[in-house]
């Protein structure tokens, strides 16, 4: 190979063509997405080192959290001071990571494909030789790698600012709890790819930009709201009757639903006894009910759940794709 093809290569930008120009038409985007990671990751590490901070601080006086000692008021007040902070501030930050993708649907759907197609501006692309697919293809290329990977690089600190300590705040943190439940494994990256391909699509079939960003968002909650209903029933729960049912307690099992037998064995749910004027002992028993049940998810019932669930997304998130090539196809002919 001679020196001047060996100089060109290696001066070649590692980006180009279609890639560089979409990075460089949304480098603001892109540049508030690294923003957005940066901060929430800040935020995170930050507060859970004040919350270590003071916990540590509580242990070297000799002192509990529930001790009265005149001492111990001072660094209890600490502790719960940064715990409360490291729970609004992890609260906050799972709202925001469950609603990047909306963000990212609302982005792909105005600005990546919707704008260029009510502006007329595809046509100089098409023009020069290249492709719908491959306009679209790059289109897409940039986006998904940037989206997917700052959701997957936040969920590690999600992971770690959880309390280790079973506390009060630890409640509201453990594996079957919504914004923990939705912040972690790979149920976030499959909403992040979902929104992407459902924006394009939202593009493709409103080709105006402010309508194609509403209908995208709205879309994207939809099958957030539907995925939240589905929740539970996506993998077979366990059940446990009598004694052991009463017994299940607020660990790590996830109850989703309970009531009580008759003795034919018919089921008479909780829910059944929401609005009865009577107690909710005396309304079963009225029903026939002998004995309680409860239908219950372990926590090994972790990962099977996530697998279904980031499947269906993907699943949804390819047809979504494939509807969107199919669209641009009849409008590029």
């Amino acid at each position: 190979m001679s020196a001047v093809g060996l100089d060109t290569r290696m001066s070649r930008p590692l980006l180009s063509g279609l890639p560089r120009l979409v990075l460089r038409q949304h480098r603001w985007a892109l540049w508030t997405l690294l923003a957005f990671t940066v901060l929430v990751a800040a935020a995170l590490v930050t507060t859970r080192l004040w919350r270590e901070g003071a916990a540590d601080a509580l242990s070297a006086a000799g002192c509990t959290e529930a001790d009265t000692r005149p001492r111990c008021f001072q660094p209890g007040s600490d502790l719960s001071e940064a715990s409360s902070a490291a729970y609004a501030v992890l609260v906050y930050a799972s709202v925001a990571l469950v609603a990047l993708p909306g963000v990212v649907a609302a982005f792909a759907a105005g600005p990546l494909v919707a704008r260029e197609l009510e502006a007329g501006t595809y046509k100089l692309a098409w023009s020069q030789s290249v492709t719908p697919t491959r306009w679209l293809a790059a289109k897409l290329a940039v986006p998904l790698a940037a989206s997917a990977t700052a959701t997957a690089v936040l969920l590690p600190f999600f992971a770690w600012a959880r309390p280790a300590r079973q506390t009060d705040f630890s409640y509201y943190t453990r594996w079957w709890d919504p914004a923990t439940y939705a912040t972690s494994g790979l149920l976030p990256v499959a909403l992040t790819v979902l929104g992407l391909a459902v924006g394009t699509l939202a593009g493709l079939l409103a080709r105006r930009t402010v309508p194609a960003m509403a209908v995208a968002a709205l879309a994207v909650g939809a099958v957030l709201i539907a995925l939240y209903q589905a929740h539970p029933w996506l993998w077979p729960s366990r059940t446990l009757t009598g004694r052991e049912a009463l017994g299940l307690g607020s660990g790590a099992a996830w109850p989703v639903r309970d009531g009580m037998l008759t003795a034919s064995g018919e089921r008479i749910t909780r829910e059944t006894c929401f609005t009865a004027p009577e107690s909710y002992v005396d309304c079963m028993r009225a029903r026939g009910g002998v004995t309680p049940f409860v239908d219950y998810h372990p926590e090994s019932h972790y990962w099977p759940l996530q697998l279904v669930e980031s499947g269906i997304l993907l699943a949804l998130a390819a047809l979504a794709v494939a509807v969107a090539f199919r669209v641009l196809r009849r409008l590029h002919g």
